[in-house]
Formats: C-alpha cells, structure tokens, sequence
C-alpha cells in the first residue's frame, strides 16, 4: 500500500477504522431528514437510491472515507446494459455531469467526495456536498435521458 494512494474502496485495508451499522444508520437518517424527498429510497446499508425515471437511479454510497454517487440502472440490469443505454448520450451527459461514463470502476459517472465520515462533525459538509451533488445529477439526468 505504500506505493500507492488508498482510495475510498480500500475500506478494510486503510488507517481509518470502519463505520458502525449504528453509525451509517445515524449518517443517513440524517441525510433523509434533511432531504425529506420519497423519491430516496433504501438500497443497502451503505446507499440510498434517489430514483430519476423507472429504470434511472443515482445511487448516493457512504464509506469510512468518502460520500459519493453513481448512476445505475433499474435493479439488477448489469454494468455493461447501463453503459451502452446511457452512451447514446454522450459526450454532453458526462460534460454536464462532470464525471466521466466509464471510470476506474464499473460504475456509471461515478463522483465522490474524500472525508473521514468516522468523525461525525465532518458530516455537515458531507451532506452539503452529496445533496449537491444528487440534486445536479438528478436534474441533469431528468432534463438530457428522460426527458429526450
């Protein structure tokens, strides 16, 4: 690892210690509250769905160092469905969005936002950023694939 930068994926294998179920619940409860939007909807421990159309969803992700978002398809369409439909918008979805299609992972204009989300008065700006950023990709989703 010390040849290389930890990223936010490196959960088990980086200084920071992992979050607790206790904690991540606390995180989104407080996203949830402060958004008070019913088009958010569970996904998994570690993510909440914002759902754009039936078959468009930004996924908001929470790791022991960062918050972020990712676009995925409806539940249980793979990676590569999800990227050849969205690639008939290209290049001007991913200049809107800021983020590219394709990235290191396979996960459809994937942003994040590196924080220590351990340390619970980082959370503010945390969820400035990720609302932000939920509120852009959802707008932008909605007026250039959904709306077309």
């Amino acid at each position: 690892m010390a040849d290389r930068q930890p990223d936010e994926w490196d959960i088990a294998h980086g200084g920071l210690r992992s979050l607790s179920s206790r904690e991540i619940k606390a995180f989104w409860d407080g996203y949830l509250a402060r958004r008070s939007d019913p088009r958010i909807r569970h996904g998994s421990l570690y993510s909440r769905w914002r759902h754009v159309s039936d078959d468009l969803v930004v996924s908001l992700y929470l790791t022991n160092r960062s918050v972020g978002l990712f676009v995925r398809g409806q539940r249980g369409e793979s990676y590569a469905t999800t990227v050849n439909r969205l690639a008939a918008f290209e290049p001007g979805l991913g200049r809107a969005l800021g983020v590219s299609l394709r990235g290191n992972y396979n996960l459809c204009y994937l942003s994040n936002h590196p924080v220590a989300m351990v340390d619970p008065a980082n959370w503010p700006a945390a969820y400035a950023w990720l609302e932000r950023q939920e509120e852009h990709f959802s707008k932008t989703l909605t007026d250039v694939v959904v709306g077309a």
